[in-house]
């Protein structure tokens, strides 16, 4: 009797064991597949991830490239109306604005204004700025980084040469009159990059020549 009652208990925690086993690897097993499918998931949505860190690092400011191309038709606007301050407002007013030219690299926005005036002082020096956009594309555009690549081009009243002091006033005028050019043409191209604003896309890199 004793045995029996022996031999039982001994079979019944056997089967404990056994059954607690199989539940432990089932466990594991589940535990496994899950992480498996969040590496998966996590791998495939790489790009929200991405926005997501962008988001949590920095302010990211929604805009489109349309809202680009009105920065531009405002920065024309303020040039071809000789106020240089309405055209500086498309750059961005902080450290990170860049204008580099062939000569230097300005590092502000009140550099970069300084010498937009003093490179063109009145409304005959700033003459008549057109922009040909050539292309306006995202760089990034889930983080709202956007590109202008094109041409610009400024037409002024021509200056003219001082008169050669061997002619009088009368034969100088003349010369002028049939052969002198009536405007100056500038141009040049030029790379624009734009970044997003609670006041919408600025100019944060200017790059012309």
């Amino acid at each position: 009797m004793n045995t029996e009652n022996h031999n039982n208990t001994t079979e019944t925690v056997a089967k404990k064991k056994g059954t607690d086993s199989r539940k432990t690897w089932i466990l594991a097993i589940i535990a496994m597949v899950c992480t498996i499918i969040s590496f998966i998931y996590r791998y495939q949505s790489g790009g929200s991830d991405a926005v997501t860190n962008i988001s949590k690092g920095q302010s990211v400011f929604a805009y489109t490239l349309d809202d680009v191309n009105k920065v531009l038709d405002y920065q024309l606007k303020g040039w071809n109306d000789a106020n240089i301050d309405v055209f500086m407002s498309g750059y961005i007013k902080d450290s990170s604005v860049r204008f580099i030219t062939d000569k230097k690299v300005k590092t502000s926005w009140q550099e970069i204004t300084d010498s937009y005036k003093k490179g063109y002082p009145n409304k005959d020096a700033m003459g008549k700025l057109t922009f040909h956009r050539d292309e306006i594309r995202w760089v990034n555009e889930a983080a709202y980084i956007a590109q202008v690549i094109g041409r610009w081009e400024v037409i002024q009243k021509h200056k003219l040469e001082q008169a050669n002091p061997n002619l009088g006033s009368r034969d100088f005028s003349s010369i002028v009159n049939r052969n002198a050019p009536t405007h100056d043409t500038l141009s040049g191209r030029f790379s624009l990059i734009f970044i997003g604003t609670p006041e919408g896309p600025k100019i944060q890199i200017d790059h012309t020549w």
